[in-house]
């Protein structure tokens, strides 16, 4: 348990705390791999607002972005709040009919009166919460119909751009075109993944383009400048290892592995994110679990080594890759550390 506290304390370090941005000019997000980058214009500008919020995942950023859970920026359908009792979706009635029951937990079908247009299915899978799928079917048949045509559908089905997966999708309006657009922002255990935004042309769905929220990495370190911050990162894997014995479908070793990824890939890209507690109860106990074996202490030796440095390395990084000043790059990485730090021990006695 103590070496698992002191894992979980690496891992919040490195998701840092500070004001959000509202910033265009940065390199990411962006459009990437176009085939029409207009019809997805209004995609990255909500991309921007949930790479910009406090939350862990773009992904999961809607709640975050639409004040009261109102639909905005052209949203019509979003994530809410995850639960493994059932996940929440944001609807955008006056765009979007919700049907409830049937072959599905929920069916949101786009309103359209011609043409095809994007439904999103909804299913209980497990404790770890529903599957989801991602449609787009002829406009002509009503809720009932493409409920039945879509339970038995098999994935490789035309009309299917995915199904039985964890992901939830967006589905977003450009305010001037009036077109509606498909996300589908992969799985969550990606980090940092594209949004993969579809269009409906002539009854098909088409890739539009993807929008990248960094550049490409094979480790989630590798995001991080060269030196100390990635050497840490690169030691809190290392020091996460592989589990001693089968943990089931829970998993617990693979999901502090996902979670320390997409922390370290918030701290080269998006280090805004909010935490608690002291320094002075980490310290202490970061020092009792440090007692437990002579690896322990290497390991906790080199960790207090690599902080001064990590922070003056990610105090530059800053400086350059959101312009900030000496001062304020200096300011804004010794406080997120200390707050990120800190977050170890509210995360661990909260944690559900």
């Amino acid at each position: 348990m103590a070496s698992l506290r002191f894992l979980l304390a690496l891992i919040v370090a490195l998701a840092w705390a500070g004001p959000a941005l509202a910033r265009t000019d940065l390199p990411y997000p962006r459009i990437s791999q176009a085939n029409d980058a207009t019809a997805c214009r209004q995609a990255l500008v909500v991309a921007r607002r949930a790479f910009d919020s406090t939350a862990a995942k773009t992904a999961d950023a809607a709640p975050l972005i639409l004040t009261d859970k109102k639909p905005d920026f052209g949203i019509l359908l979003a994530p809410g709040a995850h639960s493994p009792d059932g996940d929440e979706m944001i609807v955008d009635e006056r765009a979007v009919q919700q049907q409830n029951g049937g072959h599905f937990t929920a069916l949101f079908l786009q309103k359209a009166t011609q043409g095809a247009h994007f439904v999103v299915t909804q299913q209980k899978m497990n404790w770890q919460g529903d599957f989801f799928g991602l449609h787009l079917v002829d406009a002509t048949h009503d809720a009932e119909q493409t409920a039945e045509m879509r339970a038995g559908e098999k994935k490789t089905a035309a009309a299917t751009i995915f199904k039985d997966s964890w992901q939830r999708p967006w589905l977003i309006r450009d305010p001037e075109s009036h077109t509606v657009v498909a996300i589908d922002t992969q799985h969550p255990a990606d980090v940092l993944a594209d949004w993969i935004v579809y269009r409906a042309a002539n009854g098909v769905a088409e890739r539009a383009c993807h929008i990248a929220f960094r550049p490409p990495a094979i480790r989630a370190a590798d995001l991080l400048p060269p030196g100390p911050a990635r050497k840490l990162a690169l030691l809190l894997d290392k020091i996460i290892g592989v589990p001693a014995q089968d943990e089931g479908t829970y998993r617990a070793t693979d999901r502090v592995h996902v979670a320390a990824a997409h922390a370290v890939a918030n701290l080269a890209l998006r280090p805004w994110e909010e935490s608690h507690n002291s320094a002075a109860e980490i310290e202490n106990g970061l020092r009792t679990w440090a007692q437990r074996s002579p690896m322990y202490r290497t390991q906790y030796a080199r960790a207090k080594a690599l902080y001064p440095r990590a922070l003056r390395a990610l105090a530059s990084h800053y400086r350059h890759t959101l312009e900030k000043s000496q001062g304020e790059a200096a300011t804004l990485a010794k406080q997120a550390l200390a707050r990120a730090y800190g977050a170890h021990f509210v995360s661990a006695k909260t944690k559900k």
